[in-house]
């Protein structure tokens, strides 16, 4: 039986980036004040993040591949910007633990949700909170990291999970309490809460599927779990349309959170779902080039 205890245990001897929690204190930093020194976060980098972050960085997207190239990591921060910096190394340190021919586990997939996650449910928490919505845009984009951990620890029982779903016509959440008798939100804060993150952030990834159950920080899971909601409607390799077809495919979602608003002027709901639209367009245009580049080099 895969007991709490059991698990924790598993958990707390993962080999994952030990400076992972100065990672996410710098970024925090760096979104908050644009006028920060991205030094910092460049000496907490592992090789394979800077790595990355310096072949990103001289790719053509940002346009700088045909001028002088880009050494340094402080300079690649600077030309990507931080919240495409963040779409990368929040999430690297857990992608490592799939391997990269290992076609069970959809890496794109993972990395576009939680994504689309991250900007919707920030967006979302400044609508509807008065919260840190930098925590809960790192808390969203790392909402599903105890998935990897489930697939990475526990190959055995995921494969009866997944057969239960199949068998019994369960949600993944539900497969996940009937198998680990936990679901993947409380996996990923375990480990959170190892490298003591910001309790705001750890709350939202726990309670994101279970927000009644939240003591405290009730507004960032709430804020991650409905960022979930609709991330999950959302396909970012597929075409988003125009803003009003994009709108109409989702008027459902948006009226239920109407609902929740305070008085607001037509004007600035447009406002409000416009930028959501675009915040989007610009993560897809980000994640689309980066894994076709990715393709390309591994000759997929």
């Amino acid at each position: 039986m895969v007991t709490e205890d059991y698990i924790l245990a598993k958990v707390r001897k993962l080999a994952i980036l030990p400076t992972f929690p100065k990672i996410v204190s710098e970024i925090l930093g760096l979104i908050a004040d644009p006028m920060s020194s991205a030094s910092d976060l460049a000496r907490h980098m592992d090789p394979s993040m800077t790595g990355e972050v310096l072949r990103i960085a001289n790719t053509a997207y940002f346009g700088t591949s045909n001028f002088r190239r880009i050494y340094s990591a402080e300079r690649a921060i600077a030309v990507m910007g931080y919240e495409h910096l963040s779409f990368i190394i929040l999430q690297m340190p857990f992608l490592a633990l799939v391997n990269a021919r290992d076609t069970r586990f959809d890496k794109k997939a993972f990395v576009n949700h939680s994504v689309a996650c991250g900007i919707l449910s920030r967006d979302i928490s400044t609508l509807l909170f008065e919260t840190d919505h930098n925590q809960v845009y790192v808390g969203g984009i790392l909402h599903d990291v105890g998935r990897i951990i489930l697939y990475h620890l526990f190959k055995d029982e995921w494969q009866t999970m997944l057969t239960k779903m199949e068998e019994d016509s369960l949600s993944t959440v539900e497969a996940e309490r009937g198998t680990f008798l936990m679901d993947h939100g409380q996996v990923g804060a375990m480990l959170l809460d190892t490298w003591n993150l910001p309790k705001p952030i750890t709350d939202g990834v726990r309670f994101h599927h279970d927000t009644e159950s939240a003591a405290e920080n009730r507004d960032n899971a709430v804020a991650i779990h409905l960022g979930n909601e609709l991330a999950n409607r959302i396909d970012l390799t597929a075409d988003l349309g125009t803003f009003d077809e994009f709108v109409g495919k989702h008027r459902d979602f948006f009226l239920a959170l109407r609902e929740a608003l305070p008085e607001t002027a037509p004007s600035d709901e447009v406002h409000f779902f416009s930028k959501m639209y675009e915040e989007l367009r610009t993560a897809q245009r980000f994640l689309g080039y980066m894994q076709e580049d990715d393709d390309t080099r591994t000759g997929c």
